[in-house]
């Protein structure tokens, strides 16, 4: 395992407590059905490549991967790995659970630095 993955774990898993907080603020009930959307960093696009691959092998996810956006001159520039999960109930266990997991593949995968989630929530149909 990657010698950052212990360190990229303790803060994902603190940021999850303060965006929990702020969506249960907002009125997010647990289980809620979110539509997750998550970035990694790749130090190439070999590592990228290899981790999108393995992402569509194990999930249900869309997930792609692009040049990082900035420095144009850059002799070896940075990729993204972005991607969404399909919608699903969620609660702090399973962030925590799955930024784990998602972390872990980062980390075997490229390897790929784990950047962040943001969460879109699924509106039910109306009956």
């Amino acid at each position: 395992m990657a010698e950052w993955y212990d360190e990229l774990l303790e803060q994902q898993l603190s940021r999850n407590q303060e965006i929990w907080a702020g969506l249960r603020e907002r009125g997010l009930a647990d289980e809620s059905e979110l539509r997750l959307g998550f970035v990694y960093i790749a130090p190439g696009v070999a590592e990228a490549d290899q981790l999108v691959a393995f992402l569509r092998q194990e999930t249900d996810y869309e997930v792609s991967t692009r040049e990082r956006p900035g420095e144009d001159d850059a002799e070896d520039p940075d990729w993204v790995v972005i991607g969404t999960t399909q919608p699903t109930p969620v609660s702090l266990e399973l962030l925590d659970d799955w930024c784990e997991w998602m972390i872990a593949a980062g980390a075997s995968e490229g390897p790929c630095a784990f950047d962040g989630w943001a969460a879109q929530l699924v509106e039910g149909d109306a009956a």
